[in-house]
């Protein structure tokens, strides 16, 4: 009876000291999403705006690996800058991104407040460099989860200009406190409760022309009533 009684204080003492590790999961859709947005409008102003942080970025504390310092040598973009993706198109204004510029190293946000959830829109250049990757950070800063977002849940835009997919994490604890994000010149922008997809010129189009033909439509039916009445 006391060697079961000391086995089982020392497994309890075993659990507390090294607590399970929680359960994680790669998001690949903001449908249902409940985490934390990202606005970044304060950085609309048009350029690169380059640094390797710590700087403040929607209450996150942004900074960027050294070795990331990419084609600029100067860290990461937090602006509007024409960014480019290789196969996968490139960005720049109206959108406002965080790229690391760099097909090595990486980038993160780190913030105060734990989530179970936490993504972001994002996109990379295929082929370039490292495999795009997002990490689960805890309250320290240190990483707890990884996915190989080129590998898992590869995001395909030929040629696109502005296009990107939500990718993210989740977790069945509130301990994601921020992302880190790495490899193939991987950017990130806003979230649906941060910043808003801009249309593009092509899309402004069709909306244009569906109201035009909504438009005629209704004064095709008030033709009609009139030589009806």
């Amino acid at each position: 009876m006391k060697k079961m009684l000391f086995a089982l204080a020392a497994t309890a003492a075993f659990t507390s000291a090294y607590p399970a590790v929680a359960a994680t999961s790669l998001l690949t859709t903001d449908v249902g999403y409940t985490g934390r947005g990202l606005n970044l409008t304060a950085f609309a102003n048009g350029n690169y705006n380059f640094t390797f942080g710590p700087i403040n970025v929607d209450g996150f504390t942004f900074t960027a690996a050294p070795g990331g310092g990419g084609n600029s040598g100067q860290g990461s973009v937090v602006g509007q800058g024409s960014y480019g993706l290789g196969a996968n198109g490139s960005f720049g204004g109206p959108a406002v991104y965080i790229g690391v510029d760099s097909g090595t190293g990486y980038a993160q946000l780190l913030g105060a407040t734990g989530y179970s959830q936490m993504g972001f829109f994002m996109n990379y250049a295929p082929g370039i460099g490292d495999n795009a990757t997002i990490e689960a950070l805890d309250a320290m800063g240190n990483v707890f989860a990884t996915y190989d977002i080129a590998t898992l849940a590869p995001i395909s835009t030929p040629g696109g200009f502005n296009q990107f997919e939500f990718r993210g994490i989740a977790s069945d604890t509130a301990n994601i406190y921020g992302l880190r994000f790495g490899g193939n010149y991987i950017l990130l922008t806003g979230t649906r409760n941060g910043v808003p997809n801009v249309p593009e010129p092509a899309t402004w189009a069709l909306l244009i022309l569906g109201f035009g033909v909504i438009g005629a439509a209704l004064r095709r039916r008030g033709k009609v009533r009139v030589s009806f009445a």
